[in-house]
């Protein structure tokens, strides 16, 4: 094998590994995607149906309030439905 051949050997083999290191890192961000739009459990993040430290549902940027019930609604992160004086560890204060 001369050196002709081989730099050609050496930029295919270049070529591929960047090729499967970028369907790789494509692949990734989109199962990232799929798993962010899935809810987590109540359970996963300590949700209670009562405020913690002032904190509750009602007051978090995450909560929407359900049209009848006043006390109940949904979260953007928690599946299920929610009580708005409720609270769970990704509680963020709406601004």
């Amino acid at each position: 094998m001369d050196k002709t051949q081989a730099c050609m050997k050496r930029r295919e083999v270049l070529t591929r590994g960047i090729g499967l290191a970028g369907a790789s890192l494509l692949g990734i961000v989109i199962c990232a995607r799929s798993n962010a739009a899935e809810k987590s459990s109540k359970a996963a993040l300590l949700y209670q149906s009562h405020p913690h430290d002032g904190q509750h549902c009602s007051d978090c940027k995450y909560f929407t309030a359900g049209g009848s019930d006043s006390n109940s609604g949904t979260c953007a992160l928690v599946e299920g439905p929610i009580d708005s004086n409720g609270w769970c560890m990704a509680f963020s204060r709406k601004s």
